[in-house]
């Protein structure tokens, strides 16, 4: 566990309902047990579980997979959302809502998210995935700021999502 955790705990219980906040975390957890049963599937097994302000991260026990097994188990974690988004359409709204907002978040093409991870393997042109995050980011702020959110996690978030895309930026080699 590194320090963030805690401390993004701390300002999520200060900023939501705690019902809400425990149900959330069940998403997620959800959401991280899809990546964990497709890491034992492909063979890669599970090594480490990491508590980080971004959430829960998942490390495999091996470091040489083939493209099929790391997209297999990049998209389990959005997948699993996705059929429980499906299971509880009919019974709770609610968690079929958050279910469905994670699994369709996790698919959007920035590298700390599933998808990016995702299109990275597919070895995807640099410039368009760039463009995209920078289109999805734009539409993200414009909608937040159009519905006056006065959340400042949203924003944090999106704020997270730039600079981890800065951040990983290959910078050009001087000859």
């Amino acid at each position: 566990m590194d320090f963030g955790f805690p401390a993004m705990l701390v300002l999520l219980l200060l900023a939501a309902d705690r019902d809400f906040l425990l149900l959330t975390l069940s998403v997620c957890i959800l959401h991280e047990c899809g990546h964990g049963l497709a890491m034992c599937l492909t063979g890669a097994g599970l090594r480490e579980i990491r508590l980080t302000a971004a959430g829960l991260q998942l490390r495999t026990g091996t470091s040489v997979l083939s493209k099929g097994k790391l997209l297999c188990i990049y998209l389990s974690g959005p997948l699993t959302n996705l059929v429980f988004a499906a299971i509880f359409c009919k019974l709770s709204t609610e968690i079929a809502l958050l279910h469905l907002a994670l699994g369709l978040f996790n698919l959007l093409p920035f590298r700390v998210l599933d998808g990016g991870a995702a299109l990275e393997t597919l070895q995807n042109p640099e410039p368009i995935r760039l463009w995209l995050c920078a289109g999805i980011w734009v539409v993200m702020l414009f909608a937040l700021v159009l519905h006056s959110s006065r959340n400042p996690l949203l924003y944090l978030m999106l704020l997270y999502l730039a600079v981890s895309e800065w951040m990983h930026k290959k910078l050009p080699t001087v000859p």
